[in-house]
């Protein structure tokens, strides 16, 4: 009788180990050879396996991990004899795991029994002699591997783990496959295509001499960084060249390499593809930059250049980031970061960039009346105060967020009582609506010192733009900042920032804005009046461009046409009103909403506002991204403040003016003791401001329409709609275009109808 084989399937949990397991069985069938499948350690052939089988992987049987592995090693002893005997009378056993599996989640995985020694003698008692004659392990993403895992959702111990924990597991298996000599394929391609590769594995597959001890090599150190590990899921990628070159010297990618694109790549073979989370940033972004210097496909770049560091060769991205520019690589690469407890004041600094996004907290639909752990409301306290101006400033800030406590729940109140919707309609949405409208008309009050958490979108060059910006401040505040973000983003992308603080490069940028503000603040205050203008209107149109707006009709033509721009206007000169005013109309075209906006010949048409209005309403407005010459003055409580309608309506005026008197007061304290810019904070939202601003009439299309919708800031909205007014005066064509630029809608039905609309969808997620 000829002797059998004891093959083994190994690697993470998801990567499809049954499977190939039960394919290959089919493959050896075929061939009349005796083929059987086990799930090692076994527990469908041994009783006493199959107990302690069922121990282990009960999650409801707590148990440490040192009882794991003596328990999975007595299963283990016990379900090997039934392979020994398999394999004797000539049966191919297929092997699902083996003593890898221990080595991989106890050791590797769970990290809290750190002696590999220990754990590889217990194994040893428990193998004996039975070493696998073949051993393949399966390899793929960890993203992959935990989706597989959810889909199964068989409730076993160590399914549905999460991210960091697989990619431990995951590295081990990689570690031990590279030590040991063990083939590895990347089971990321068609479960037919594995097949195939594991049965070209197997085909020299002979019986092995079954007295060879089971040997382990040197593990690496329990200390060994995470990173370390998962460096071995490249290592073992080495083991295989990635690319090779034909009779012409054309490049061609391996199976290896093509795995390896598998992974970090959505398309090997496309036009388009999109790189996937298995791949560092840092390293795209430095292939992306040898895209200048290099003509073959960029997928070549990456595996001849770049596969075999993975991002972790920093010296090599320096090298890539110096030949090939920093400037250019700066945009390529893009970090998500977070300023909690950010002043309102700070706020608008770190938003002050327009290539990066944001997102921060917003006053018109949270409470900001909860306070900290440590008893605190939420408000910033400048560092430059102490003593007893320190003690006032805690104690007027605690009185004004008592007073909005107060203000705030009682007009909920009144709002919720005065409704006009029914009762049977006052549902979740109705008392969002509410609460919105309430938050609306209070946020007035609230000091520009409350505190807000910002979430911030930017690539490395505007990263280091808002760092240079926030470290030439004059408040200490955004200096502050500025530093804990350059402190924080270099742990991240080190390389990308290296030139912010270098005295020639970052610190000559800093000096140069500070000694240049610093200047022109200093002829400022000689040249100008230090009084606070009585002039107080709310919008002043203080420039535009064109004087007429049928100007445009020659650059409305220009991509439709193969003259020069002087030429067409030359020829528009003859052109009768009726003949310009329809092409005007035909670029505008047939808008059936907002976001319909005409071309970018409107981008040419510009007009400058200077305006008066209260900072809440210059916090919204402010974020707009496309918009030139954005400039605002110093914070003051002497352009006065509105009382919103419905707060006289609910008789709270007295209250809600206590506020600004309070306010006042703190500010003209700070003043008086020389903290100018640090009296901003005394402010509140309420507080009109003055502020300029340029845009051109596309971006008019989307601020004005956007900012005029009825579930909008009434503040916002009220402002939105006289630059409109402005606007037409001089442009009744683009004004008349601008058709959902909203005029009269009642606030509180398109607010109620707009938070039915979001419950509407939520319950609908919760169906799906």
């Amino acid at each position: 009788m000829s002797k059998g084989l004891y093959i083994v399937i190994e690697g993470p949990e998801g990567v499809g180990k049954s499977t190939q397991v039960e394919a290959l069985a089919k493959k050896f069938s075929d061939i009349g050879q005796s083929v059987r499948l086990f799930r090692e350690p076994d527990s469908q052939s041994d009783l006493t396996a199959r107990v302690l089988r069922r121990l282990t992987q009960d999650p409801h049987y707590p148990m440490n991990t040192r009882t794991e592995v003596l328990l999975y090693n007595a299963a283990r002893s016990q379900s090997l004899e039934v392979i020994r005997r398999a394999r004797a009378n000539g049966t191919v056993c297929l092997v699902d795991r083996n003593y890898l599996t221990t080595l991989a989640i106890q050791y590797y995985g769970r990290g809290d029994v750190p002696d590999y020694d220990m754990i590889t003698t217990i194994i040893n008692f428990a193998v004996g002699d039975m070493q696998p004659d073949k051993t393949i392990i399966l390899d793929a993403p960890v993203n992959v591997l935990q989706s597989r895992a959810q889909e199964r959702a068989s409730g076993e111990r160590f399914d549905n783990l999460d991210l960091e924990f697989l990619e431990r597991v995951r590295a081990g298996y990689l570690w031990e496959a590279k030590q040991r000599g063990y083939p590895v394929v990347h089971a990321t391609e068609s479960v037919t295509e594995i097949t195939a590769k594991l049965w070209g594995l197997l085909g020299g597959a002979e019986a092995a001499d079954t007295d060879t001890a089971l040997t382990v090599p040197p593990p690496p150190s329990t200390a060994t960084p995470l990173k370390e590990l998962i460096s071995a899921k490249q290592e073992s990628l080495d083991m295989q060249p990635l690319l090779s070159k034909d009779k012409d010297g054309n490049y061609i990618v391996t199976d290896a390499g093509t795995s390896y694109l598998k992974q970090v790549l959505t398309n090997t073979t496309g036009n388009v593809y999109a790189f996937t989370q298995d791949i560092n940033p840092v390293t795209v972004a430095a292939a992306m930059a040898r895209l200048s210097r290099r003509g073959d496909d960029m997928r070549i770049t990456l595996l001849d250049e770049f596969a075999a560091h993975h991002g972790n060769d920093e010296g090599l991205l320096k090298r890539v980031i110096t030949a090939y520019g920093d400037d250019s690589v700066q945009q390529l690469v893009g970090q998500h970061v977070v300023v909690e407890n950010a002043s309102n004041l700070l706020t608008k600094k770190l938003e002050w960039g327009r290539l990066a996004s944001y997102l921060e907290q917003s006053t018109r639909y949270i409470y900001f009346d909860k306070k900290d752990a440590a008893g605190n409301f939420r408000y910033y306290t400048p560092e430059e105060l102490s003593g007893d101006l320190e003690k006032s400033y805690r104690a007027k800030m605690n009185d004004i967020f008592v007073h909005y406590s107060l203000l705030v729940r009682k007009l909920t109140e009144y709002i919720q009582k005065h409704s006009d919707v029914a009762e049977s309609e006052r549902d979740g949405a109705w008392r969002s609506a509410t609460r919105a409208q309430a938050c609306d008309a209070i946020r007035p009050v609230l000091p520009v010192a409350t505190t807000s958490t910002v979430g911030i979108y930017a690539s490395g060059q505007a990263l280091e733009s808002l760092i240079m910006h926030l470290l030439s401040d004059e408040m200490p505040e955004a200096v502050t900042t500025g530093q804990q973000l350059l402190d924080e983003c270099r742990k991240v992308i080190p390389v990308f920032l290296e030139r912010a603080d270098k005295p020639d490069r970052g610190g000559a940028m800093i000096a140069y804005r500070a000694t240049t503000a610093k200047s022109v603040r200093e002829l400022a205050d000689g040249l100008l009046p230090q009084s606070i203008s009585p002039e107080v209107e709310s919008v002043a149109l203080t420039d535009y461009w064109p004087r007429n707006e049928l100007d445009l009709v020659a650059d409305m033509l220009y991509e439709h046409s193969h003259l020069p721009l002087e030429a067409i206007r030359e020829e528009a000169k003859s052109w009768h009103y009726q003949q310009k005013r329809k092409i005007v109309n035909a670029y505008m075209g047939e808008r059936l909403n907002r976001r319909h906006r005409p071309g970018r010949a409107l981008e040419k048409a510009h007009y400058s506002f200077d305006l008066v209005c209260d900072y809440g309403i210059f916090r919204d407005l402010q974020r707009h991204r496309m918009v030139d010459d954005m400039q605002w003055q110093l914070l003051t409580p002497r352009y006065g403040y509105d009382i919103p309608e419905l707060v006289e309506q609910a008789g709270l005026s007295e209250l809600f003016e206590k506020c600004f008197d309070i306010s006042l007061t703190l500010h003209s304290e700070l003043q008086a003791a020389g903290h100018d810019l640090a009296a901003q904070y005394a402010t509140l939202l309420g507080h009109k401001m003055r502020w300029k601003v340029t845009f051109n009439a596309r971006q008019a299309f989307h601020m004005l329409e956007l900012r005029t919708t009825p579930q909008g800031h009434p503040g916002y909205r009220k402002l939105s709609k006289e630059m409109y007014d402005k606007i037409t005066e001089i442009h009744p064509l683009i004004g008349q275009a601008m058709k959902f630029v909203n005029q009269d809608e009642d606030p509180e039905l398109t607010r109620l109808a707009a938070e039915r609309y979001t419950q509407f969808k939520l319950n609908q997620l919760k169906v799906i």
